[in-house]
């Protein structure tokens, strides 16, 4: 699920949400606020402090709002009120009247020549199209609206905008560290203007970037997963104390979110009393808990809890009833990570016929996400650039060969490529050897190692143990050889490096490296009194020697190693 930001209103996912651009301050309701024309700024200024406490009372107030301010032939307070109700339908899920309400703002503020509205409702405009799926022209929205802001020397919107893009880029999926750059940026100059929250927003973002961290790294690599399960549970209760600020009394929703990403950070350090503690405490506070994607956030992070304690069965249940949650308002990508999880869920149950089924719904949710946000972008693009229909329908197929084409790289990528380590396979190590050696004078030198008493280890440890050393020693290898050396698991233990040049003393160095780091790691960490040891063969290619000869040349000297006594290099120049 995506994430959300500033100048915005919660957003569609699982994480933390957008936050507008003003704090926001106790209000009336709208039926306290004043209908009279003299009493329109403060009416105005009740809807935008629902937005955050309650977004369907804000949509309320804002017809209200509306009626007087057209009365008054208020076109400023009418350009107000429709980007506050554009931020209340973001935050319920409407995403329909949320983008018809930004549209008309973004009209009013160019038709006044407002352009501090012009920056704050384009930010808008552009978490509202991250909103629904479509980041592409989020990013394009949140990028004019920087441009406006920094041109006007709006540095509080300029910050705003720095967020919401930090948000999108996290929304994607596809640029954490450009995320996590740009929301470090947000925060130091939310922190400069002594903007509490903005820098809880950021906070809370840059903890949901640690989290995600966590998750990837869950299966593959548990001390990183447990290093950024740490960084989010610190960064998630420093925007915990902040949203504590007097000046934030009344943001229920950020008050909420705060507390929900407290509650995943505290899940993924394994504080689970505590975590059930602060998700209690977040579905309490404000009518924004009755929105349909608070509401889903609960259910998801409450079937995280129960995964969490080994109570897979309420997992089940909490998933299930955040699917049934307003079940015509979930937008399709929000299925679809419920869905994600609740397969997950079953396949860990063992109950594989209800995680088949659950993977069916995924992927029929998945197409028609896929389905909408091509429409919705070929749409958008029709209505910006007033084309003709077949130049949107060239855009979709545009998006579809984009596709296609990056999952070709990414078909492309696994058939050269070692699954479990990563690194490149046998079929890419042969074709990487027949390419350097393609020159007959080319220079080249082969390393070749095989993990010594392997067998012993998978027979005493578990496979499984023996799958993690042998991506740890594929990390450990990578670290050691240069950036232009080639490294790869040809075999069930035994691994490749391809050395491009002829210094046959700097290659022995190298593998003897190789071989120290292997041998000193501290692996009781993967388990007790387990070490590992590798052998390695060093060959430096002769002139004309074919890729076949060097490698087995190479093979030589590492099974000369092994009779030598294992755990060492052995080295021999072409002559």
């Amino acid at each position: 699920m995506g994430q959300p930001t500033l100048d915005t209103v919660a957003p569609p996912d699982d994480a933390v949400p957008r936050t507008d651009d003003d704090v926001v301050a106790p209000l009336a309701t709208s039926a306290d606020a004043p209908s009279t024309e003299a009493g329109l700024a403060e009416l105005v200024d009740a809807v935008d402090r629902l937005v955050n406490a309650a977004p369907a009372r804000a949509l309320e107030a804002g017809v209200r709002a509306l009626e007087v301010a057209d009365a008054a032939g208020d076109v400023a307070a009418r350009l107000r009120v429709r980007y506050f109700m554009g931020w209340s339908h973001h935050l319920l899920s409407q995403d329909h009247a949320a983008l018809e309400a930004m549209e008309e703002a973004i009209e009013l503020a160019r038709a006044t020549g407002d352009r501090a509205w012009e920056g704050r409702v384009l930010s808008g405009l552009g978490a509202v199209h991250s909103g629904f799926g479509d980041n592409a022209t989020g990013i394009e929205y949140v990028e004019e609206s920087l441009e406006v802001r920094r041109e006007i020397g709006d540095q509080r919107g300029v910050a705003a905008s720095l967020h919401n893009l930090g948000v999108t880029f996290q929304e994607m999926g596809l640029f954490p560290e450009r995320a996590r750059e740009v929301l470090h940026e947000a925060q130091a100059m939310f922190a400069g203007l002594d903007d509490h929250q903005g820098r809880c927003a950021s906070l809370l973002h840059l903890a949901a970037l640690d989290l995600s961290t966590h998750d990837e790294l869950a299966g593959t690599d548990p001390p990183g997963a447990e290093a950024a399960a740490i960084m989010a549970l610190s960064t998630a209760r420093t925007a915990a104390e902040l949203v504590g600020h007097p000046e934030l009394a009344d943001n229920h929703r950020l008050q909420a979110d705060a507390l929900l990403t407290l509650a995943r950070a505290l899940i993924a350090a394994g504080e689970l009393a505590e975590a059930a503690e602060a998700i209690e405490a977040a579905a309490g506070p404000g009518e924004v808990v009755d929105s349909t994607q608070f509401r889903l956030e609960i259910a998801h992070t409450r079937g995280r809890l129960r995964r969490a304690q080994g109570d897979l069965a309420g997992a089940v249940v909490e998933l299930e009833r955040g699917l049934d949650l307003g079940e015509a308002m979930l937008r399709d990508y929000e299925r679809v990570g419920l869905l994600a999880a609740l397969v997950t869920v079953h396949e860990e149950q063992g109950d594989h016929v209800r995680a088949l089924a659950a993977h069916r719904r995924l992927h029929e949710a998945t197409l028609r996400q896929r389905d909408e946000l091509a429409e919705r972008r070929a749409r958008t693009i029709n209505a910006r650039l007033d084309v003709e229909r077949a130049r949107v329908e060239t855009e979709i197929e545009r998006l579809r060969s984009e596709q296609l084409e990056r999952a070709n790289r990414e078909l492309e990528h696994h058939a050269s490529h070692d699954p479990l380590t990563g690194l490149v396979n046998r079929r890419g190590f042969d074709a990487a050897l027949a390419e350097l050696t393609h020159d007959p004078e080319g220079r080249l030198t082969c390393i070749v190692g095989d993990l010594d008493a392997f067998k012993a280890v998978n027979d005493t440890y578990s496979h499984l143990v023996g799958d993690e050393v042998l991506r740890r020693v594929a990390r450990i290898v990578t670290a050691t050889v240069r950036s232009t050396d080639l490294v790869a698991r040809i075999g069930g233990e035994e691994l490749a490096v391809l050395v491009p040049g002829g210094d046959t003393a700097a290659a022995a160095a190298l593998a003897e490296r190789v071989r120290a780091a292997i041998a000193s790691y501290d692996w009781s960490t993967v388990a007790p009194d387990l070490a590992i040891t590798i052998s390695l063969g060093v060959a430096t290619r002769t002139g004309g020697e074919s890729p076949y000869e060097l490698h087995a040349r190479a093979d030589e000297l590492l099974y000369a190693a092994k009779h030598a006594g294992r755990n060492r290099a052995m080295c021999c120049s072409g002559t």
